[in-house]
């Protein structure tokens, strides 16, 4: 559910009939890659216990660029909800990641010109420095003959199997340069479903650059458009200018401390894991991201029972919303059993408790194209092709 709503939010036109039956090829022509450590998959991170961090889908795909500063793509990143729930996962294969191999993520920014798919280009903020050394923004202006050339797509999103997860690359040729974007065709490489927000690479002067970040392509993966990197260069040096700066923090997660009185005004004021969010009458309080306005109660005593089971720290609490009364301490102690824990293995809960962070991204998204240029027909946004 959550994949399809972020397909949604891509806002793009429904692609014409004769194109429906085309399934989406995987990376045509790519290979697994286990170099580029800079290329990282953002997933977002389940709340809840008995979801996996390594179950975790994976939404896009983004770069590197300074030790706390991931460039990819807005539409990937657009709602300041999303990007608490996420993490970007420096590994080859997302799910077989160590813990130092995920980050997480403390803020999204997105290009302050972004609509619908013109100025596509955002930053994560982490809140650690990551554990890869970056790829550096080096300057590059497309040369003037570009066209024609090859240049490497690189992203974790779906293979010839219709697996997302795994880091690939493939080459592409570009087919025709714009004022804010290049295009490809594959060559035999492309990117599609996961790869939005995913690095394009040129040789130049025998040393790859980084050119591209994947935005939005035809149904059947076989061209694509992609945000220039040198065309918005001011608005990613601001970006890495302010994090150097000032390196946003947040103050460590803290389960002991009743969510239900530490009022908010935004994600900046609660602790890392939680977000800001609204409850009854106005007013705003910190809960564990994704999730509704609540405190935590006592530890999980076993899988069957209908209240959330969240994860704290180490251990397993019960999520109790705010506007409930705090149950009688018997019965909280001795009926502490909830409807997930670490015990379940299941991996579909995530989907049900980041519904409505994405649903209200999709929203806003479609409310802000109204009027606005959308792709060529048939065209969709690659983090839809790409996740």
């Amino acid at each position: 559910m959550l994949l399809l709503l972020v397909a949604g939010a891509c806002g793009v036109p429904p692609a014409p009939t004769s194109s429906l039956a085309v399934e989406r090829q995987s990376v045509l022509g790519g290979v697994f890659e286990p170099g580029s450590p800079a290329v990282g998959a953002l997933v977002p991170v389940s709340p809840l216990c008995g979801e996996p961090d390594e179950a975790s889908p994976v939404m896009c795909t983004g770069t590197l660029v300074a030790p706390r500063v991931v460039l990819t793509a807005a539409h990937c990143v657009e709602s300041p909800d999303v990007s608490q729930v996420l993490s970007v996962v420096f590994s080859p294969e997302s799910a077989r990641a160590l813990p130092a191999e995920r980050v997480r993520v403390i803020e999204g920014r997105l290009h302050p010109a972004f609509n619908a798919v013109e100025n596509d280009i955002g930053v994560l903020i982490l809140a650690e420095d990551a554990p890869v050394a970056p790829v550096p923004l080096s300057g590059l202006t497309l040369p003037a003959d570009v066209v024609g050339r090859s240049t490497r797509v690189v992203g974790f999103g779906l293979d010839d199997e219709g697996r997302t997860g795994m880091r690939r690359s493939g080459t592409a040729r570009v087919t025709a340069v714009e004022p804010g974007t290049f295009s490809i065709e594959a060559s035999p490489g492309m990117s599609c479903g996961g790869d939005s927000g995913g690095p394009l690479f040129l040789d130049i002067d025998g040393a790859e650059r980084l050119a591209g970040i994947t935005s939005y392509g035809d149904p059947s993966c076989t061209r694509g458009i992609n945000m220039r990197v040198d065309v918005h260069a001011a608005f990613l040096q601001a970006s890495l200018d302010d994090v150097a700066r000032a390196p946003p923090s947040r103050p460590p997660f803290e389960p002991s401390v009743d969510a239900c009185t530490a009022h908010c005004e935004g994600h900046a004021d609660c602790p890392l894991g939680m977000a800001c969010v609204p409850r009854p009458g106005g007013a705003k309080s910190c809960a564990v991201a994704g999730l509704e306005a609540g405190r935590f109660g006592a530890d999980c005593t076993g899988p069957e029972g209908e209240r959330l089971c969240v994860k704290a720290g180490g251990a397993c609490r019960l999520w109790l919303p705010c506007n409930e009364p705090e149950p009688e301490p018997e019965l909280e102690l001795g009926g502490g059993g909830c409807a997930v824990t670490r015990d379940s293995g299941g991996s579909g809960t995530v989907f049900a408790v980041l519904l409505a962070l994405v649903a209200r991204a999709a929203r806003s998204r479609m409310r802000r194209q109204e009027g606005s240029r959308s792709p060529p027909p048939g065209a969709h946004a690659a983090g839809c092709h790409a996740g």
